[in-house]
């Protein structure tokens, strides 16, 4: 099959220009100090690309988008939240999830053909026509391509055309119709040679290449083969499709009895082949470098600037001193320097083989110390659990009892002494044991949420999330992205504790107007955001209560990570992500 390359979909002022690193986190800053949901957005997306583009689709890089999308709904900006919107269903299509992605997609289309916005309408239909494809609807697949041909008349994007024809010729080519495939193949190296793009053009010939060998024409496949590894090599670039043009040389000749011409191609494979591997090995150990990188970076940059300020303002105050120390010390140092060369090259040796020694025994110590205290935190979060469970029980079968035998009595009374039953103070005590019973039965379902169990954690976020909004209390809102895979006991009532425990600290401090509860679930991870609009306190200063320090160990249990954003004045985002595949 052969490779199609993705599209952006841009078409929008604010999205089509790519930033580095400096340049997002300007807009971020200008975006927080001036109070700009859009300038936010916009950050946030800027910063989901940038990730994109380090380290793949990854998981940060989803979030961000995410936290995009929700900036630009909550401005109101309903062309930067579509637009946004559209990338994360063309990413979610591209990892798998495209029943999730096609209502996304929809809605995206439905807007942008309402607004007249040609550029992105045209790309998403086209996005739409590969998801149905992938969904197994060809009927649907081949409307929405219809459509697409038909806006792209309008739009003339060539490179839209080019990746179309390409698809097409990978569909024949899967169902071996392979001459319909090379007439298509000669369509996009025309319009490749005509609109000046060389990379398509070497595409195209090898496409060729490939289907005239599955077609039995070894001449042409041998002719559009070497036409290809031509281009390629005139530009220096695609060392991986290179190796496969020389594995395919190499078959075509062996299949003619040219034994000569098909062991140098496929000497040629094999050496390409080596540098390929290198080449991915030395990707990703840059890929690791820059994923840790960009994980210090913003914590660190400020410092270093101020550290390098300082710096150079001391070394020019003392460089004339230093001058004269280093002509002294020179002296001294080459007169003791082969004395003590031997005398330091032993005690270097030893000290080796003793830090060894040292990191060793450190090693074991640590190893046994969190042993110790990840099975001290899981017995004192299992009886936690258990008391609350207790509580539960006793709040429903022994306090819940009792009032509702107390409500009884006071109704047989009422019944045996009909006077009473209009009695003012008399209904008043039935008003406040109803009440009584009702806090009652809260409490114990706040202690012990049954549904956990019966519907997953999501079902019973929602429903956590609708007790606690209330209507003189701030705007609460709820989102799930992602996969719906049910976690497994206990590790979901872990998640659920760290979103009540959260969503309470909220609730009792923040003095917020709105908070956002997020939950993003990949097959390999699970991420927390619950971010609210209120007074804000500084993480380094404020004391920690319980609460927080119960969040803060059951993350540490799930082997996850914590990350507090905070500011007086300017709200509070917490951060949790967990991996799956370690609880």
């Amino acid at each position: 099959m052969f490779g199609v390359a993705t599209l952006p979909v841009c078409a929008q002022v604010g999205f089509d220009t790519t930033l580095n690193y400096e340049q997002i986190q300007e807009v971020l800053r200008k975006g927080i100090e001036q109070k700009s949901l859009r300038q936010q957005g916009l950050g946030w997306y800027h910063w989901a690309l940038y990730n994109d583009r380090s380290y793949g689709r990854s998981d940060s890089a989803f979030q961000y988008l995410a936290r995009s999308i929700d900036k630009f709904r909550r401005d109101t900006d309903t062309l930067a939240y579509h637009r946004a919107r559209t990338e994360m269903g063309i990413w979610m299509s591209q990892r798998g999830l495209n029943s999730e992605a096609q209502p996304i997609l929809q809605e995206a289309f439905r807007y942008f053909e309402r607004k007249g916005q040609l550029r992105l309408l045209t790309n998403t239909l086209l996005q739409l026509s590969r998801n149905y494809m992938a969904l197994g609807d060809t009927a649907k697949a081949f409307e929405y391509r219809r459509l697409f041909r038909d806006k792209n008349e309008i739009l003339r994007d060539t490179l839209l055309d080019l990746t179309v024809l390409m698809e097409e010729v990978s569909r024949l080519q899967s169902k071996r119709r392979y001459r319909e495939a090379i007439n298509l193949s000669l369509r996009s190296l025309e319009l490749a040679r005509r609109s000046n793009k060389p990379d398509y053009a070497a595409q195209s010939q090898y496409n060729l290449g490939l289907l005239s060998a599955q077609d039995h024409d070894y001449t042409a496949a041998l002719e559009h083969l070497r036409e290809a590894d031509l281009i390629y090599r005139s530009r220096n670039n695609n060392a991986a499709q290179r190796r496969n043009i020389y594995r395919h040389l190499a078959e075509v000749y062996q299949t003619l009895d040219s034994l000569d011409s098909a062991y140098f191609y496929a000497m040629k494979y094999a050496a390409f082949g080596d540098s390929v591997m290198v080449y991915d090995r030395n990707l990703g150990l840059e890929r690791s470098a820059l994923r840790y990188d960009s994980r210090v970076k913003s914590e660190a940059i400020e410092m270093l600037e101020q550290e390098k300020a300082a710096v150079i303002t001391k070394i020019e105050q003392q460089e004339p001193i230093l001058a004269s120390l280093a002509v002294a010390l020179a002296a001294v140092i080459l007169a003791m320097f082969f004395i003590i060369r031997d005398y330091r090259h032993r005690l270097h040796t030893n000290r080796v083989i003793a830090e060894q020694r040292e990191e060793l025994n450190q090693q074991k110590i640590r190893e046994l110390e969190n042993s110790l205290r990840l099975e001290t935190m899981q017995s004192m979060l299992e009886g936690q659990e258990v008391e609350r469970q207790r509580i539960a029980h006793d709040l429903h079968d022994s306090l819940g009892g009792l009032l509702s035998a107390a409500i009884l009595q006071l109704d047989n009374l009422s019944n045996q002494v009909p006077a009473l039953q209009e009695n003012h103070a008399l209904k008043k005590l039935r008003s406040l044991l109803d009440e009584t019973v009702a806090d009652a039965r809260q409490i114990a379902r706040n202690l012990q949420p049954v549904s956990l169990e019966r519907f997953g954690l999501v079902r019973t976020v929602q429903d956590l999330v609708n007790h606690m909004s209330g209507k003189a209390g701030p705007n609460i809102t709820f989102q799930h992205f992602g996969s719906s895979e049910t976690l497994r006991q206990p590790n979901a009532l872990h998640c659920y504790r760290i979103i009540q425990e959260l969503l309470q600290n909220s609730l009792k401090h923040a003095a917020a107007s709105d908070i956002l509860v997020q939950i993003t679930q990949t097959p390999s991870e699970i991420a927390i955001l619950v971010e609210d609009d209120g007074i804000g306190f500084d993480p380094e200063t404020v004391t920690k209560g319980m609460g927080t320090g119960n969040v803060a160990q059951r993350v540490h249990f799930l082997k996850g990570e914590l990350t507090v954003e905070s500011e007086p004045g300017k709200g509070c985002s917490t951060h949790i992500t967990i991996p799956i595949d370690k609880i």
